[in-house]
């Protein structure tokens, strides 16, 4: 019986359709925990990025290059891979979220409604907030690690491309800062 039980939540969570398991608390408790598990992913996110667009990128700028290569070196792969986690997780989870909160009722995302309107403006901006973390953050990102990488190994000078990279990320930052914080307001009228 619990294998079953799984098995149907599995393909609930693939197919957006949820069989009702035999009691409803059962289901309002699974829409809860995703719930909470979205909301939690969402505000690592809006921390991890507005930590760094307000404090560590315009800090690392301060320090000497010996120190600034090294701590590019060893903070930023880090910080990247658990951004590209974050920015994963939490659309799917906020998918899953509704999907499984809708019982099937698709009719309430219908963008003539306030929560739907909402709910579609906030999921648009989550995809361009998700490519411009993708198509611009992770690679230039990746691109400033590996290019410190060998001024700080070889102990030449730093690069002229560097700073134009770390403008790019820094300009790219703060438009993914606003992003998620157009993002929160639609959520928030959404469920208000």
């Amino acid at each position: 019986m619990e294998q079953r039980k799984s098995v149907l939540l599995l393909i609930g969570l693939f197919s957006g359709k949820f069989i009702r398991l035999r009691r409803r608390r059962c289901t309002v408790a699974f829409n809860g925990i995703l719930l909470w598990l979205h909301v939690f992913s969402a505000a690592s996110w809006f921390g991890a990025v507005m930590l760094f667009a307000l404090v560590v990128g315009p800090t690392i700028g301060d320090f000497s290059p010996a120190t600034s290569g090294e701590v590019v070196v060893k903070m930023l792969p880090k910080y990247l891979r658990f951004l590209a986690i974050l920015t994963l997780v939490t659309p799917i989870l906020g998918l899953v979220t509704l999907l499984a909160s809708s019982n099937g009722d698709f009719s309430v995302f219908n963008p003539s409604t306030a929560f739907g309107a909402y709910m579609s403006a906030g999921a648009f901006l989550s995809l361009v907030s998700w490519l411009v973390v993708f198509a611009v953050v992770y690679p230039t990102g990746r691109k400033i690690v590996r290019i410190t990488e060998e001024f700080v190994k070889n102990q030449t000078p730093q690069p002229p491309s560097l700073p134009r990279l770390a403008m790019r990320l820094k300009i790219s930052s703060g438009i993914g800062l606003a992003l998620l914080i157009a993002i929160l307001v639609c959520m928030v009228a959404a469920a208000s």
